[in-house]
């Protein structure tokens, strides 16, 4: 088995949730969550995704990421009751410097329960432990205090904030850089 055949990406494990490979099986879940407004308020995305055909091109964008070696990305699957509530992932990895950014997306009847903060958890592990890198990211919009709470709760600090470093349809938005280095992770441990 090829380290770069997505079909056997690692599972990842929390309390709560199962983080494993997005397939197209998972196309009407993926347009669910994409086209939710709110779901996709604070990411790059310059609007809500609007057909299964959009669902499916972004699951073989997260396939070809991963065989390319620059990205991970899972669906994260609820245990208990089965259904793809979010996904999240590594991206824009470097294995030169060894640095990855975060990022995670959940649906929005499952915010403010702690779900993210565990994905998020697992995820760093995953980037420290298994694929040895140094640093790890989470590039965030402001505004969205929820995501700055997660990366804290998990060690991360702010460290910049980019200004008008993403543009969204006609309007641009500053990001907030957040970082964690291995050894500000393994003190936490």
């Amino acid at each position: 088995m090829s380290r770069l055949d997505y079909h056997h990406i690692d599972i990842l494990e929390t309390p709560r949730c199962v983080l494993r490979a997005v397939t197209l099986s998972d196309a009407s879940d993926i347009l669910r969550l994409y086209s939710n407004p709110d779901v996709i308020r604070y990411t790059e995305s310059p609007h809500p995704m609007r057909n299964i055909r959009a669902a499916e091109q972004a699951i073989e964008f997260y396939q070809r990421g991963y065989m390319e070696g620059w990205m991970y990305r899972w669906g994260n699957i609820l245990k208990s009751s089965g259904r793809l509530i979010g996904t999240s992932g590594l991206h824009r990895m470097n294995d030169e410097h060894r640095f990855t950014n975060i990022g995670y997306e959940i649906d929005s009847p499952y915010w403010n329960r702690g779900l993210t903060t565990e994905v998020v958890q697992v995820m760093t592990r995953y980037a420290f432990e298994t694929l040895n890198m140094h640093r790890v990211e989470a590039e965030l919009i402001p505004q969205n205090v929820g995501s700055a709470r997660v990366a804290q709760k998990n060690g991360y600090h702010y460290e910049a904030t980019r200004r008008q470093r993403l543009r969204k349809q006609t309007h641009y938005f500053d990001i907030d850089v957040y970082a964690i280095l291995q050894h500000d992770w393994q003190a936490l441990q």
